[in-house]
């Protein structure tokens, strides 16, 4: 993968021998231990010649490909999470850069491909440690690398592939969804939706009862949930619940256990937006944003834990989080709703560290989809008629397509936990 001539020899071979080409992979990658106070100048240029220019050499013919034969393809680059954040691991800082120029690469060919109206998708994969050459099985590392290598939790090879194929299994509008591993170890289970009356909430409430799941559902409009459950069949309960109200939120998780069963999953998915701008906004609509989309997700979150650590359970909690939780989208309106969305994910990471701090295997996955419909978007009767506009104008996604992918988490193995998940419909422009 270092030499230009090579791939693109590779790549006609396929076309003339195979067909043309739907789906690149790029996961070729390589790692030298080295530190940049006295590392190897061609070890430098041999990870970045692997990892980033044999990456845009290969991801350049498929593209051609694709685009020359009018296929939406779908291009998957295997990153990492040294590709996010600069972990603390010395002697890997160019395949950290290397990693980082990755990430970047995927964004800016998802911008390309909506400059020019394409249809082929682009993913990011990004695992934690992974059992490979470049880790445990490398007989060249330091003896101090290898003991700290050996001493971390591990993927199997077989955990990214099988991220990879529930990504290729995602329909067609969908950027990131209908592969399930299995939720059997689920079945009979108890989990609780908030949030649970409609849009996506009452989805993944639907989808957990489907697959054999208890599910209460908290909402204000509990009726909603009821005429559902009585089409459903399964066993989904309704729980009038106000999320900005700390005492009808515990009340609701006691009544939970007493009658249901200990929590084994809890999905923080109530949320409200208020079209709203900070030089003339409205104090009382922001307190409620914080007050459900942060506050009552904290409180949920602190019950369904200490339920979990008390009963001995390595359950699993899910915040439906967002796009505007990752950056500011040019959405003009929606300050306040997009500061709590930033909370979220920062609770989302705050947590797993307190998990790490404590020893807890349980799992903690932050789902952020793009525009959904959905009451806050174009079901949605109290925005500006420039507002509706906007979101009508846009790709969206369904309830269905973010309730795949949280039990696509939700069926990982024990060993595996999806941090985060981003999920945008294809030519997403916010």
């Amino acid at each position: 993968m270092r030499k230009e001539d090579e791939i693109t020899k590779a790549f006609k071979w396929v076309e003339k021998n195979l067909g043309q080409v739907h789906i690149l992979i790029n996961n070729a990658g390589v790692a030298k231990e080295g530190l940049l106070s006295n590392g190897d100048t061609e070890a430098w240029r041999n990870t970045f010649d692997v990892n980033v220019m044999g990456l845009c050499i290969a991801t350049r013919e498929a593209v051609k490909s694709m685009t020359a034969n009018n296929i939406n393809g779908h291009i998957i680059h295997i990153n990492s999470v040294a590709g996010h954040k600069v972990v603390y691991f010395p002697g890997i800082n160019v395949y950290t850069a290397s990693k980082h120029a990755v990430t970047a690469l995927a964004e800016t060919l998802r911008h390309e491909f909506l400059a020019r109206g394409s249809k082929i998708k682009i993913t990011s994969v990004s695992p934690g440690f992974v059992i490979s050459e470049m880790t445990t099985l490398n007989t060249g590392y330091s003896p101090e690398r290898q003991k700290m290598l050996k001493s971390q939790p591990i993927l199997k090879p077989e955990d990214i592939a099988d991220a990879v194929c529930y990504v290729l299994s995602t329909p067609e509008t969908v950027q990131s969804v209908k592969m399930v591993l299995s939720l059997s170890r689920w079945m009979g289970k108890v989990a609780i939706v908030t949030g649970a009356s409609s849009g996506i909430g009452a989805a993944i409430a639907d989808a957990l009862v489907a697959n054999g799941v208890i599910v209460a559902g908290l909402a204000r409009r509990s009726e909603r949930i009821q005429e559902r459950a009585k089409k459903l069949q399964g066993k989904l309960h309704a729980i009038r619940t106000d999320m900005r109200k700390e005492d009808e939120i515990i009340k609701a998780f006691k009544w939970v256990e007493k009658n249901l069963g200990q929590v084994h999953i809890l999905i923080n998915n109530a949320g409200v937006s208020t079209e709203s701008f900070l030089a003339n906004g409205d104090t009382e609509a922001w307190r409620n944003i914080f007050d459900v989309n942060v506050m009552g997700l904290c409180i949920a979150t602190r019950e369904a834990v200490k339920s979990m650590t008390t009963n001995d359970i390595n359950g699993h909690i899910v915040h439906i989080s967002s796009i505007a939780g990752h950056k500011i989208v040019n959405v003009p309106g929606i300050n306040a709703y997009t500061a709590s969305k930033h909370a979220v994910t920062a609770l989302a990471g705050t947590l797993r560290n307190e998990f790490l701090t404590l020893g807890s295997k349980i799992k903690i996955t932050s789902v952020s989809p793009g525009l959904v419909i959905s009451e806050m978007t174009t079901l949605g009767t109290g925005y500006s008629a420039e507002r509706q506009e906007m979101m009508k104008s846009q790709p969206i996604l369904k309830p269905e397509d973010v309730a795949d992918a949280v039990c696509y988490a939700l069926s990982t193995p024990e060993n595996v936990e999806i941090n985060e998940l981003t999920i945008t419909p294809v030519g997403e422009r916010i």
